[in-house]
């Protein structure tokens, strides 16, 4: 995904709310997110989700709006996998992205947790470029909506902070680890960073590697749901509440 930081990850480490395909029968899980950049309005981010205790599916949908937006774009994502242990391996993702200048397109699709790009335009953009990394090397990982989501998605509240994936997007790679935890009012606070690893153009490393971020849960019945998310960087302060 290429969107400008911070905005990258956020609205996705960042989305229609298309039918969830091949996700075993559970509760339907749905959220809406106001983006601000800034405190200025900038967007909506949506994600539709179904999971159970061995599969989950998910989609995700985001679009500027509000006085904040600098161009027309949006994004659209989608992600499903199994479960294991509480922790999402996704087995398929595919994206498409319009940034009002580009389009791009990516599907990835895993094998015993391995990528493969096996179609859209970052299949020639990698075999054009020699520094590429290698989807074979990128065991382990899982894609940028399966890590949002992780992270989004209601948890209970024992281990909520407890996160920590590897994100691999078909081109770069980063990580998305929660370090500590804070509470307050029966809301917990889980403070972070996300980090570029491989796979950065060298003014984006020089820009910025590490962006601090904090999301904050509220009970909601059994589980914790994340109510706002918040990601720092030299551009300023971007900001998730749900409706």
């Amino acid at each position: 995904m290429r969107l400008a930081a911070p905005a990258r990850w956020v609205t996705a480490l960042a989305l229609s709310l298309a039918c969830l395909a091949n996700a075993a029968p559970a509760e339907d899980a749905r959220a809406a997110f106001s983006v601000r950049l800034l405190g200025l309005p900038v967007g909506k981010m949506q994600f539709a989700a179904r999971e159970d205790a061995s599969a989950y599916a998910v989609n995700g949908a985001f679009q500027t709006s509000g006085v904040g937006r600098i161009v027309d774009a949006g994004f659209r994502l989608s992600a499903q996998g199994g479960v294991a242990d509480g922790r999402l391996a996704p087995t398929a993702y595919d994206e498409q992205i319009d940034t009002g200048s580009r389009r791009s397109t990516v599907q990835l699709r895993y094998k015993s947790g391995v990528p493969r790009i096996t179609g859209g335009s970052a299949v020639a953009e990698v075999a054009n470029d020699p520094d590429a990394l290698d989807p074979a090397t990128q065991g382990g990982t899982v894609d940028p909506l399966t890590a949002l989501w992780g992270a989004l998605r209601d948890r209970p509240a024992d281990g909520i902070c407890r996160y920590d994936v590897v994100i691999f997007d078909g081109q770069r790679r980063a990580r998305l680890a929660m370090t500590s935890r804070s509470e307050a009012g029966g809301r917990v606070t889980c403070s972070g960073a996300y980090t570029r690893l491989q796979g950065f153009s060298a003014s984006e490393m020089k820009r910025q590697t590490v962006y601090p971020f904090a999301i904050t849960y509220a009970p909601v019945g059994a589980l914790m749901q994340a109510q706002t998310l918040s990601v720092r960087s030299s551009f300023g302060t971007a900001e998730m509440t749900r409706d």
